[in-house]
């Protein structure tokens, strides 16, 4: 009498390639901050595709305007955050450094910036370790198309040789990224995607002395980031959406409602050949108002 044999199936085995891969997908969902990931089998997707963006976003022009001559304190937390969100581009140039580490197999160095000057927008981004990736991204108000050039030979100190892309139209960016080029914030921060509602700016003081707010915010996972989602998926080429567990933001604003920094800390899991990565971020972005000239010029 024979007996049946069952075959046994091989453990996943990280090739190279797919540990780089692995990498890149970390890279490309924060762009800059610390990932410690550890890798297993299945997770549940979401099918983001059955929301809109437009119906979990809060009346932002009209709550600043009922902000006129009061303070973050007269708010919550997420509604202050609204409100800096929305007057942003109204305190003259604006630039914004973040800086981090990409932790997963081996290290990655990150660094992102953002700028804003006299209708002028500027975004970059730069990787260094064992995939190494940049970009820069210029845009004047009332084009259609984007100037943007990719990185070579970075360094450990993040800098690197620019290499002219040409242009691109603003509505590929926009896919690509989730977001348009003239917006900052990847997350769709409302009462509608907000878990802690309740929750109030705190009154601290910064180390000059001058009043501001400590604002914390916790987002929903699938509802806040339904833009930022694209930008992971389409520049790491993923078969499918990364999933998020949670969320938060620890904003400090003036009095002004103007972004001192925010501290994000978020938690979430990709996918690649059919493995999983769970990833926790960490980006710290610091905001500088007020200067000149302040977009780099590309040679």
């Amino acid at each position: 009498m024979s007996r049946n044999k069952t075959k046994e199936r091989k453990p996943f085995q990280f090739t190279k390639k797919s540990i780089i891969a692995l990498i890149f997908v970390s890279i490309a969902g924060i762009l800059s901050g610390i990932f410690v990931g550890g890798f297993f089998i299945g997770a549940p997707q979401v099918d983001y595709s059955q929301y809109n963006e437009a119906e979990l976003r809060d009346d932002a022009k009209t709550l600043s305007q009922r902000a006129q001559g009061k303070a973050p304190s007269a708010f919550k937390a997420y509604e202050a955050f609204e409100i800096a969100e929305e007057r942003m581009f109204t305190h003259g140039s604006i630039y914004v450094t973040g800086t981090g580490e990409v932790k997963t197999i081996a290290n990655q160095k990150v660094l992102s910036v953002k700028a804003y000057e006299d209708g002028k927008y500027y975004k970059e981004s730069i990787s260094k370790g064992l995939k190494s990736v940049g970009e820069r991204d210029y845009y004047t108000e009332g084009g259609s198309t984007l100037h943007y050039y990719s990185a070579s030979g970075i360094t450990d100190q993040l800098t690197a040789n620019w290499k002219d892309k040409g242009d691109r139209e603003l509505s590929d960016f926009h896919e690509v990224n989730g977001v348009p080029i003239t917006s900052f914030i990847p997350y769709i921060v409302s009462s509608k995607t907000v878990l802690n509602k309740t929750a109030v700016p705190k009154a601290i003081t910064l180390e000059d002395g001058s009043k501001a707010y400590e604002v914390v915010i916790e987002l929903d996972a699938i509802l806040s980031v339904l833009n930022y989602v694209k930008q992971m998926k389409n520049i790491s080429q993923l078969p499918n959406y990364p999933t998020f567990d949670s969320i938060t933001l620890t904003c400090v604003i003036d009095e002004q409602f103007r972004f001192i920094s925010i501290d994000t800390y978020e938690k979430y899991t990709v996918n690649y050949m059919g493995v999983n990565a769970g990833c926790t971020g960490i980006l710290r972005e610091d905001f500088i108002y007020g200067g000149k000239d302040i977009i780099p010029v590309t040679k």
